[in-house]
């Protein structure tokens, strides 16, 4: 009785791990999007002037994806940088909803608070590459790691 009682709450942790780790995946996947629909933005309204804070989302997303098999707390937070600086520029810039983007419920065990730099994260190649990025051309993205397989 016991031993089956051990086996039913450990079963019941381990698909409660995993359904953690699948939900912070599809939550750090999602600012894939935002960045993506920031940058469109930027390009439609030849908005130069946000380029620097861009570039810090996409050192914060990339921070995030490295970190997700690692440190869950601290790439977590990560990706909760990039996606209140993403829904903060569209909201600003957007005519259209950007309720797709607003933090869920499901997506709330994810806000967490670090003191964490994303340069402390990412090698200086890492960080280059990104500074170097054209944040003007769609294609750039295509060269960064901004989502979990």
């Amino acid at each position: 009785m016991r031993l089956k009682l051990f086996l039913s709450v450990l079963f019941f942790c381990a698909i409660t791990k995993a359904q953690t780790t699948v939900d912070l995946k599809t939550f750090i996947n999602k600012n894939n999007v935002a960045i993506r629909t920031v940058q469109k933005n930027m390009v439609r309204g030849n908005n130069s002037a946000y380029i620097s804070s861009f570039k810090e989302i996409l050192k914060n997303q990339e921070a995030a994806v490295k970190l997700y098999n690692t440190n869950k707390d601290e790439s977590s937070h990560f990706a909760l940088l990039a996606r209140n600086e993403s829904l903060a520029f569209l909201k600003k810039n957007t005519t259209g909803s950007t309720e797709y983007f607003e933090i869920t419920d499901s997506e709330k065990p994810f806000l967490k608070s670090s003191s964490e730099k994303n340069t402390t994260v990412l090698s200086a190649d890492e960080l280059k590459a990104i500074e170097d990025l054209d944040a003007m051309n769609s294609q750039s993205l295509n060269n960064l790691t901004l989502t979990i397989q």
